[in-house]
């Protein structure tokens, strides 16, 4: 072998040991970071943050104070935090005769002068201190083991999810719901939860996410709908979690009471149709264009914008064919890495 291409080789070799030491390095760096945000959760107490924000619940709140009162797991590993936000009710008055009631729990509660779920979610999270966070809504209601399942089950790195049921607000009767049906037989460790389980994953109920990991993200106060979605895609592409469906048998149930102006109601209009579904697709191209996410997270999140677009815009621009120049307008002044555009066709 000549001189120069004893140089050349040699070149070669050092530029090869070169790469493999960065690559080593920053795969290190990356292992190391996960070590960190997994022991971060050790400067939280023990148990799970139960999150609760309320809005003129004095009608029904009490089926839930109920399911809360009547839980197995131990009072001391569980904390309520009541965030009562905007115009005031008799509400306060139900809460502090329940906290009169059962001074063995750990209740909080807090008011805001803001409406909105999302800004009483984001003032929960601050508040809580619990190794897990999980929220609840007000109008809904849990079975007794639904606590005690869910931490059993937890893990520093683990999404715990739960069975749903939906309940009829007019008539009681309980149903399979579409976020869920609950003859699904899958139990344990989920592989590819966000879609297998897409309509599970991304509610804000019916689980449990470790705080270190929740305490990272903020709800979108400016969204008016679509805020579990956008909080989850935004959420999920983060952390490497593992997600654990909790077996049937245990009886860990999440009951939603249907109401008249859920979503699944929602009339067709300009703004919940387009621009609703625009604020979340802003929010999932935002989470791609920071996260950078892997493959898996990827496909998670477009096939989330795919829903935005094919089970709503298209909906709207089919009974309204005249807005169609619109409604592309308003989709070209967002800055959008990501658009299905065939699936407005």
């Amino acid at each position: 072998m000549d001189i120069k291409n004893k140089i050349l080789s040699q070149s070669n070799q050092f530029k090869h040991y070169k790469e493999k030491s960065e690559k080593l390095s920053k795969e290190n760096k990356k292992l190391k970071d996960k070590i960190e945000k997994l022991s971060s959760n050790e400067k939280y107490e023990k148990g799970i943050s139960i999150i609760i924000p309320t809005y003129k619940g004095e009608s029904y709140i009490q089926g839930l104070l109920d399911s809360l009162a009547n839980q197995t797991l131990s009072k001391e590993l569980f904390e309520l935090i009541f965030v009562i936000n905007g115009e005031l009710d008799s509400t306060t008055d139900i809460l502090k005769d329940f906290i009169l009631k059962n001074p063995e729990m750990n209740i909080i509660f807090t008011y805001t002068t803001t409406p909105g779920v999302s800004n009483a979610r984001n003032i929960g999270i601050e508040i809580s201190q619990r190794e897990y966070i999980g929220f609840v809504d007000d109008d809904d209601y849990i079975s007794e083991h639904y606590l005690e399942s869910l931490y059993n089950h937890s893990a520093a790195n683990r999404v715990v999810m739960t069975n749903f049921i939906d309940v009829d607000e007019d008539t009681g009767e309980k149903s399979e719901s579409y976020v869920i049906p609950f003859s699904e037989k899958r139990s344990g460790i989920i592989d590819n939860a966000p879609i297998t389980f897409r309509g599970l994953s991304s509610v804000t109920v019916a689980k449990i996410i470790p705080t270190y990991a929740i305490k990272t993200t903020k709800f979108n106060t400016e969204l008016k709908s679509g805020v579990d979605i956008s909080y989850h895609a935004r959420l999920y592409p983060k952390f490497d979690f593992e997600f654990f469906f909790i077996p049937k048998e245990e009886d860990a149930v999440y009951y939603r009471i249907k109401r008249t102006g859920s979503i699944s109601r929602q009339e067709l209009s300009y703004e919940f149709n387009i621009l609703g579904r625009l604020g979340v697709i802003e929010d999932i191209n935002r989470s791609i264009k920071e996260n950078k996410p892997n493959k898996k997270y990827l496909r998670y999140l477009k096939r989330q914008a795919n829903i935005q677009v094919s089970r709503f815009m298209k909906e709207y621009l089919k009974q309204h064919p005249e807005d169609r120049e619109k409604i592309m307008k308003d989709i070209e002044k967002r800055d959008l890495v990501y658009f299905p555009y065939d699936k407005l066709e």
